[in-house]
């Protein structure tokens, strides 16, 4: 389920570098008036800037439960990724991946795995998720998969999030 999580949160922006419309100035207005005690845990890991993006530490394999990854399935993608920002990483006007700029939810499904803001989500299952289509194939494949496959970048290094499905799908 983790893996899920972590691997799917890059495939399609549900919010990137959202630039504000009157809604948000309302929200905003809103919070202002109900806004948190100082002392009160923060809502979402900010970005910091490209030197201090983050360092492994969680996981990066293990086992996700078949009938809890179906039941998020079911949801699909656009409640998924409700639980973060991302924002497409372009070198040189070409697309490389989605990268994390913020967990919105600190108890989401990938607390425990080896991610943090500034990585880039590449594939998927060898799959590059570049469109919007592409999400829609990995989420899709996910069902009859034995295992979820994320490539990732943190900075120059280049690591996969590994994860066994189980039960497994059992091939005819």
């Amino acid at each position: 389920m983790r893996a899920l999580a972590f691997s799917l949160l890059f495939a399609c922006a549900p919010k990137v570098n959202p630039s504000g419309s009157a809604f948000d100035e309302d929200v905003a207005h809103q919070q202002k008036s109900t806004a948190p005690a100082a002392d009160d845990k923060p809502v979402a890991m900010k970005v910091e800037p490209q030197d201090k993006c983050g360092k492994p530490h969680g996981v990066r394999s293990g086992t996700i439960d078949r009938a809890r990854l179906v039941a998020v399935l079911d949801q699909g993608p656009g409640m998924f990724l409700r639980g973060f920002e991302v924002t497409p990483r372009l070198d040189r006007d070409r697309f490389i991946g989605w990268q994390l700029v913020q967990i919105v939810d600190p108890q989401s499904p990938v607390a425990g795995i080896d991610v943090s803001p500034c990585d880039v989500l590449v594939a998927v299952n060898g799959q590059s998720l570049s469109k919007p289509d592409d999400l829609q194939k990995v989420w899709d494949s996910l069902r009859a998969s034995n295992e979820l496959v994320a490539s990732l970048a943190r900075g120059s290094e280049k690591f996969e999030l590994r994860f066994q499905i189980e039960p497994s799908v059992q091939r005819r």
